[in-house]
């Protein structure tokens, strides 16, 4: 993954039909870094919401809601009552909590952001079953890969137009930052005053909800001035 920076991923189980974001552990709070109010909402002070917590509900609900039947709760879930709510989305650290996912990890230490997606109740389907599971999940799949387009894309380059190497990119209001390349590909919510640094450079800009199909699947030259 340090070879091949990806900013999207998922992986698919079965055993249940819904589609879980991280984290999928339950993290200590660090009182310096969150505030009292979010550890609050916390079970027993453990940290569950990630800093991008509404992004990751929004490919979660792409997703979910792009599927022909996981929405769809007037008889439960597979095992016990509907733990979404109709939405067939849940916190996986809120659900069933599993330690050293590779959802956590991606996050944490790369610029992924990976859901697990629980594509029915029947681990092994049978062979008659195949070709309808594959349409209730084959719009859902477009969608979610089409997010890959949500955020910012391009080369990183100083005035004179030298490439700049390992540029931090922060959003304003999000206490996690991520690391490029000399491209860099950042997926992001609706909205945002965007900082990105890298050495003795620096450039600030408004990402505004308008500005988001502007972006979208666009490669941009983003030029950083001298600090």
């Amino acid at each position: 993954m340090e070879r091949t920076p990806f900013v999207l991923g998922a992986n698919l189980q079965g055993g249940e039909k819904m589609v879980t974001y991280p984290f999928d552990m339950q993290r200590p709070p660090r009182a310096t870094d969150e505030t009292w109010a979010r550890i609050q909402r916390q079970n027993e002070g453990a940290l569950r919401e990630t800093a991008d917590e509404n992004l990751f509900r929004w490919l979660a609900m792409t997703y979910a809601h792009s599927h022909l039947t996981m929405t769809e709760n007037h008889r439960g879930s597979c095992h016990t009552d509907d733990v979404t709510g109709g939405q067939g989305i849940i916190n996986r650290a809120s659900w069933k909590p599993v330690v050293g996912s590779m959802n956590d990890f991606s996050y944490l230490h790369t610029n992924c952001f990976e859901i697990s997606i629980f594509l029915g109740c029947d681990k092994f389907p049978h062979e008659s079953e195949l070709a309808s599971e594959w349409e209730n999940n084959r719009e859902a799949l477009l969608a979610f890969i089409e997010q890959v387009h949500r955020g910012i894309k391009g080369v990183v380059r100083d005035v004179d137009g030298n490439l700049l190497a390992n540029a931090t990119v922060s959003v304003e209001g999000i206490k996690h930052d991520v690391k490029t390349g000399y491209r860099l590909s950042v997926i992001l919510g609706l909205r945002g005053l965007i900082h990105i640094e890298a050495c003795c450079f620096t450039m600030k800009f408004s990402l505004l909800r308008d500005h988001i199909s502007h972006f979208w699947g666009k490669i941009s030259q983003f030029r950083l001035f001298s600090l």
